[in-house]
């Protein structure tokens, strides 16, 4: 055996273009960091980590590591698996281990998945730092790596003999996360920090007390939560500002703020932000419930942390259904009312097709939602993940859930190995049919979803729905109505719609099979989908046309429903403020007519008080002026600056653009406004800090 055993550990990511999971490698940080502090031969190790695939490949190639470790996930499987392939037909006596939540939770299906990975030596479950340092160690005492193989370490999956061989269901937990020495402090991820496109992830805890069947986190072993001092957390994060040239934290946490020591961790960030200047946005999952608790971490943060509000749904039934408790739709409006006056970015996320779903109560729960002036509302389609209870195959006969296929976007790629081109697509299942959901309802929900993404997210219409509030007339009252008709709008609406009702069914394939074969079929279709023709992220792309070439023909049609609603219920008022409509519709249109467009400028004499209203987040009736007032909209040079570099990033053409609303949302983009009889300068939006992207998978979930 060698003297110094060569370890590499991947956490890849397709990259073409750019990174699809752009975060730093922490997880195999944890593994490396255990592994050279509590090995019995740490001092005899050399380990190394790595996220670009190319890189990866090179680097093996030239060193041949007898071990290597692949984390698993939804979105880089099939990249990790197709370089596996190789190393094992070149170098077959490679040992290769997977790792990671992507991994069924059923005998038969563990055994099958083996089964159909051969070139997986062994597969380790849950929390790797335990079992891949015992399974090293086993190798460097017995000198064989097949003795370690067939240790039964437990947490470890192996076939032997065709058949599954396990001495457990789940890996041991570490129960005090300051006993991984932190992979920054150490020096590991040095490298990671020096790129900008990759986001520092950092945790405070690991586990999650919810048992959501749709989530890998929901199963039994992850529902007790383990935590790292403040301290410890408070290190890391000076190490990281001290090094790190970006403006982006995430946090791994999946109930940020719900727990007592979340706000001293808070204050910890707002230290390094008064310090250091970083982080300036805190991406993270807030707490499902403890809200006051999760508000005070928000207060302490200044509108640098987004509040998620991941109802999934709101029915009774359905969330009974996927064993979760959410708040009670009284105390999200309440939080978020609170949390929109602290200028914090609310957000919620809302699931299709979930056992008990139907299109009625999808719908509502998003109406629900937009009336409790939640900042973003996302639509997800419900993905089947390998790890989570809704997987199995009881959970799927149960609920007669009929299921899909389609590539995750910007998952795909070619790759060189020793002049073979690797041609990799990963592949996501989602599902569009239950036994209360038919197709038919799934379709219009999604074509519902482009509804609510062309005029409600992006607050697209926001000063609109806060006149109306005035007179009891609510978003959904007038999003349901522009639904309804949306095929008796402009022809660029209709054609809209038409365009993304087309792609929403295209781009699902009944067989995994045959999609991956076509994906594979020749570099030509990769090529396809890494330029958008193909597999572009249907919702963002039909959205980023809508905001670049349809604001004007939106505006008509929300402002006209607006005024027969307002008509409807008193003539009076609406004689009174008709005029005001009028030129309401021209404030937010200038402000957001194509706003891809940096150089856009407009100018326009008001005869209504839009200081005061602005001023006052628009709430309240308006006022007439003494003298009118002009107003100038404009892009500040910031604004300028950042949508310069996300198109330079992207490009202009309208997946890019796609691209650019995923990472920063619209209502980031609107034009700043200028009070022409004010010293003080503009006033909206030229002061902002930009909205906190998303965060999302690389495949977005739409």
């Amino acid at each position: 055996m060698d003297n110094e055993p060569l370890i590499y550990l991947c956490d890849l990511t397709h990259t073409t273009p750019g990174y699809a999971a752009d975060m730093t490698p922490y997880p195999i940080g944890c593994i490396k960091a255990w592994l050279l502090r509590y090995s019995r031969y740490a001092e005899r190790l050399t380990v190394e980590m790595f996220k670009h695939p190319q890189v990866f490949i090179d680097s093996f190639l030239k060193n041949k590591p007898p071990v290597v470790g692949f984390s698993n996930y939804m979105w880089n499987l099939d990249l990790s698996y197709s370089i596996a392939v190789e190393i094992k037909s070149a170098y077959p006596d490679t040992f290769i281990i997977f790792g990671g939540p992507n991994y069924p939770l059923e005998d038969h299906a563990r055994e099958r998945w083996l089964k159909s990975h051969p070139a997986v030596d062994m597969y380790i479950l849950g929390e790797g730092e335990e079992p891949f340092t015992q399974f090293i160690d086993v190798w460097q005492d017995t000198g064989e790596i097949e003795e370690a193989r067939r240790h039964g370490i437990e947490g470890c999956h192996i076939l032997e003999e065709g058949k599954l061989v396990k001495t457990s269901d789940a890996s041991p937990r570490v129960k005090d996360l300051n006993l991984i020495p932190s992979p920054y402090l150490e020096g590991y991820l040095d490298e990671f920090l020096e790129e900008i496109p990759r986001w520092p992830l950092l945790e405070n805890n690991r586990g999650c007390p919810f048992t959501c069947t749709f989530c890998v986190d929901g199963i039994g072993d992850r529902s007790k939560v383990y935590r790292k001092s403040v301290d410890r957390f408070e290190q890391e994060l000076e190490y990281i500002a001290q090094r790190y040239k970006g403006n982006f934290l995430a946090l791994a946490d999946t109930n940020f703020g719900m727990y007592t020591q979340d706000i001293e961790a808070s204050k910890a960030i707002m230290k390094s932000q008064l310090k250091y200047g970083y982080p300036s946005y805190v991406m993270t999952t807030t707490g499902k419930n403890q809200k006051e608790r999760v508000l005070e971490c928000a207060e302490i943060l200044a509108g640098s942390l987004r509040l998620s509000a991941s109802v999934q749904s709101l029915d009774p039934e359905v969330l009974a259904n996927i064993k979760r408790v959410n708040v009670s739709a009284e105390k999200l409006i309440e939080v978020t009312k609170v949390a929109n006056k602290l200028d914090a970015n609310t957000f919620a996320e809302v699931i299709l097709a979930m056992p008990g779903d139907t299109k009625e109560k999808h719908i509502k729960t998003v109406l629900q939602l937009a009336d409790m002036n939640m900042k973003f509302v996302s639509l997800y389609t419900l993905m089947i993940l390998d790890g989570s209870e809704l997987a199995t195959d009881a959970s799927r006969k149960q609920w007669n859930m009929k299921t899909m296929y389609r590539v995750v976007t910007r998952c795909i790629g070619a790759y060189d190995f020793q002049g073979k081109e690797v041609l990799s697509a990963d592949i996501e299942e989602v599902c569009v049919e239950t036994n209360h959901l038919s197709l038919e309802d799934y379709y219009e929900c999604r074509s519902f979803a482009l509804t609510m993404g062309i005029f409600y997210q992006d607050r697209v219409m926001y000063e609109l729905f806060r006149f109306l509030e005035n007179f009891d007339i609510l978003p959904s009252d007038i999003i349901l109505v522009l639904h309804e008709r949306r095929l008796e709008f402009s022809p660029g609406i209709v054609d809209l719609f038409a365009a993304f009702d087309t792609a929403s069914s295209t781009e699902l394939w009944e067989s995994k099979e045959d999609l991956e074969a076509y994906t594979k079929s020749h570099r030509s279709v990769i090529d396809k989908y890494v330029s958008g023709e193909l597999g572009n992220n249907v919702l963002y792309r039909h959205r980023a046309i809508a905001l670049r070439h349809l604001v004007d023909d939106l505006h008509e049609a929300a402002f006209d429903v607006a005024a027969e609603f307002l008509r409807n219920k008193d003539q009076a008022m609406y004689d009174l403020y008709s005029d005001y409509l009028s030129e309401l519709k021209l404030y937010s249109l200038y402000r957001k007519r194509n706003v891809f467009d940096p150089e856009g400028s407009y100018s326009h004499q008001f005869t209504y008080d839009f200081r005061a209203l602005s001023d006052n987040d628009f709430e309240g009736l308006p006022k007439k002026l003494v003298q009118p007032m002009v107003i100038n909209f404009f892009s500040t040079e910031n604004q300028k600056t950042l949508l310069r570099d996300q198109l330079e990033i992207h490009g202009s053409d309208p997946n890019g653009l796609a691209k650019v609303i995923s990472q920063v949302p619209g209502s980031t983009l609107q034009r700043s406004i200028f009070f022409n009889d004010s010293q003080e300068g503009a006033r909206v939006g030229s002061n902002q800090k930009p909205t906190i992207p998303i965060l999302e998978s690389p495949g977005e979930f739409t």
